[in-house]
């Protein structure tokens, strides 16, 4: 990432990693800015502790910047999308389409992640992990679960084939439609 201005305190941007990504961090205010794509995966990597995070958001958070704010890279008017953070109204990431960047202001990086690990599917994935690791762990239980996996049956299902059926003939329906001669 090359280093930008912060678009709030208009200082230089710190780069750093976070979460294994490269960031830009305002020394000032705390703010982030990162690409995209990074900021939807460091929401689901759990690699830092719901006390780190905690104590991230706690300590960076210095509310929400309601105004509009220009990107640092092309200087357009970055959107403001909502950021859903249980117990926190009005809470926003700055997005620019232009260029792929958001900017999270202080605290709202690890308020994301916090969020994001509060959901239920995000548990439950965890939870899947952590068994998977424990079956694994066990060299009996590994042995009678691929013992049972190496007996389920190669072939798809009777509900699985008919379902490729009927959506084999709903795509033969739209494309042929313009024809209707060949209808039945």
């Amino acid at each position: 990432m090359i280093v930008r201005d912060c678009p709030i305190c208009a200082v230089p941007l710190a780069e750093e990693t976070y979460e294994g990504f490269p960031v830009g961090r305002c020394p000032q205010c705390q703010g982030t800015l990162l690409d995209l794509s990074r900021y939807e995966s460091i929401k689901k990597i759990p690699e830092k502790t719901l006390t780190e995070l905690e104590t991230e958001a706690r300590n960076g958070f210095q509310g929400d910047n309601p105004e509009p704010i220009r990107c640092p890279r092309c200087r357009l008017a970055m959107e403001k999308r909502p950021l859903a953070v249980p117990g926190f109204d009005n809470l926003h990431v700055d997005l620019c389409r232009n260029c792929s960047l958001v900017w999270l202001d202080g605290g709202e990086l690890a308020m994301a992640q916090l969020a994001h690990q509060a959901t239920p599917a995000f548990r439950d994935k965890q939870e899947m992990k952590r068994r998977a690791a424990a079956r694994d762990a066990d060299p009996e239980r590994k042995a009678a679960f691929d013992k049972a996996v190496a007996k389920l049956p190669d072939k798809s299902s009777p509900v699985r084939e008919g379902l490729n059926e009927a959506f084999r003939d709903a795509l033969l329906r739209i494309f042929i439609r313009p024809f209707p001669w060949w209808l039945p």
